[in-house]
């Protein structure tokens, strides 16, 4: 029950967060540290500065390229959609760090599933799992960790 008040709430407070910020700007929010990184990592003189320098730069390139695209999409009356694809876009990449990350980390050692299979939390890590078997065999590396420290 405390996990899926915990789900329950945090899928909110994401979707509310997506709905803010919008898909087009997450995304290139993302793609400016990555190819900021990128960019810096290939610049021949890193010597000082020279690398944040750089990092800077393309940073505020990809930035300035995600406001002429946010004002199109203004222009074109597409904000709503922006908006909708912000929030599931955020509740989509939020479900699956919860089930496949937070909370088995969180209740690796507890007793708080009880083993009970009828709760939101079991119903979808079972559904995803079953679906998409990439997550079936992930486990973090802390709790390998931690798994591994308490067999010895």
């Amino acid at each position: 029950m405390v996990i899926d008040i915990f789900l329950v709430v945090s899928v909110i407070l994401i979707a509310w967060l997506g709905w803010s910020a919008g898909l087009t700007r997450t995304f290139f929010a993302v793609l400016a540290g990555f190819v900021a990184v990128f960019v810096a990592s290939k610049y021949p003189y890193q010597e000082g500065l020279n690398f944040y320098v750089i990092f800077v730069i393309a940073t505020l390139f990809i930035i300035m390229l995600s406001r002429f695209i946010l004002r199109m999409i203004s222009f074109f009356y597409l904000n709503v959609l922006d908006r909708i694809g912000g929030a599931v876009l955020g509740v989509c990449v939020w479900l699956i760090v919860a089930i496949n990350v937070v909370i088995p980390t969180m209740t690796h050692g507890t007793h708080i599933l009880n083993g009970s299979t009828h709760t939101i939390y079991a119903t979808i890590s079972h559904t995803m799992q079953s679906k998409f078997p990439i997550f079936k065999d992930y486990v973090p590396s802390s709790l390998e960790r931690k798994v591994s420290e308490h067999q010895k």
